[in-house]
């Protein structure tokens, strides 16, 4: 893997050199300068495959996996052929696209699936996302277990099934090839039941900006409230008692929140600063919070973690209503309900920013 970094980061320096070079040289014709920006871009690309970390910071859309040896695509169909998972159990094909053969995940009724190759030499793994089924060639295996069926009777457990696919399963799939990779055996898979989503729902109104958090019955759990000027939000149960608080920083170069947890100072959030998503992250008692825009299929979602680990997921309410069009309703997915206030502030949070960025202030999302 040394090698492979040192090959791509000399390449990739050389390459974004020559971009460089041609922008000085080109300077004010036109498709000069277009073709120093292809090239520029192009070495920065090459520059960021030498590593997972600097490669998987700059896309959503396909994860690079690192082998401390070789290995062979047999070795993870053998350990995850039999492991059922929202997308079924794996099964190996052949694409049109590579060589390679290929683990699948998938597809759904959607046609959805994901897809995880290894490099030829077997030092570097990719797991990547499609809907395109015509990409596979030919099936090799078949899946011990077909993928489960939307059998949904109301929104909620649409949502704890569909909210597993795509993005999300790819994140926790990738957390369990490396685990894989590090220790040789296979974590079970996360699922999700109805009990664990909830609805987040905006309002505006004279006094100030309101928001209601309510359970899969319709019952309220939570009502987040702020005054003019919005700058300090509070979360109340059902009884109207303080849970939560947060205030934005002012006169900060990037957004920072303060949390108070019972009236009590609870930790600072900060938006780091990143080229493509959204991230924050803060320093707590148990550990460090992340928050991070992911690449769903449409709309604006995030993920949190705690030490790396999962406890939730803000998720876009999508579903063509008045309510959803001019405002950012979501659905927050719980995985540890005893972060349920935290989350909550974090939705409030991530929409105060959304609303920001369309009145015009920076975001750094592509």
């Amino acid at each position: 893997m040394r090698k492979r970094k040192w090959k791509f980061r000399i390449a990739g320096g050389a390459v974004t050199l020559l971009g460089i070079y041609l922008m000085a040289v080109g300077y004010g014709e036109m498709i000069t300068l277009t073709i120093a920006t292809v090239v520029l871009i192009f070495g920065i690309a090459i520059w960021s495959m030498a590593t997972p970390e600097s490669y998987n910071s700059m896309t959503d859309m396909i994860a690079m996996i690192s082998m401390e040896k070789p290995r062979k695509i047999e070795e993870f169909y053998e350990a995850y052929k039999n492991v059922d998972t929202p997308f079924g159990s794996a099964w190996l094909a052949k694409f049109y696209t590579m060589r390679q053969k290929a683990l699948v995940f998938g597809p759904d009724a959607k046609g959805e699936y994901l897809y995880f190759w290894l490099t030829k030499d077997g030092h570097v793994g990719y797991l990547g996302y499609s809907f395109i089924e015509d990409f596979i060639k030919k099936k090799l295996t078949t899946p011990v277990y077909p993928i489960h069926e939307d059998v949904a009777e109301n929104l909620a457990d649409h949502l704890s099934y569909h909210s597993v696919l795509d993005k999300m399963f790819q994140s926790e799939l990738k957390a369990n090839l490396e685990h894989f990779v590090k220790n040789g055996t296979v974590q079970p898979f996360q699922k999700i039941s109805a009990s664990q989503i909830y609805t987040f729902t905006e309002d505006y109104r004279l006094t100030g900006q309101h928001f209601d958090l309510e359970d899969t019955d319709g019952n309220l759990v939570y009502e987040i409230d702020s005054t003019v000027p919005l700058k300090t939000f509070y979360i109340y149960d059902a009884m109207h008692t303080e849970i939560f608080r947060m205030t934005k920083e002012l006169l900060h170069a990037l957004p920072t929140y303060r949390f108070y947890l019972y009236g009590e100072p609870y930790g600072v959030l900060k938006k780091q600063f990143a080229l493509v998503r959204d991230q924050f992250s803060m320093e707590l008692p148990e550990g460090k919070l992340e928050l991070r825009e992911y690449a769903g299929s449409i709309g604006h979602n995030y993920s949190v973690k705690l030490n790396g680990t999962m406890i939730g997921t803000i998720v876009d309410n999508m579903d063509l209503t008045v309510g959803n069009i001019m405002f950012d309703n979501a659905f927050l997915i719980v995985y540890d309900a005893k972060y349920l206030p935290q989350l909550t502030a974090l939705a409030v949070m991530a929409a105060r920013e959304l609303a920001r960025d369309k009145d015009g202030g920076f975001s750094n999302r592509s």
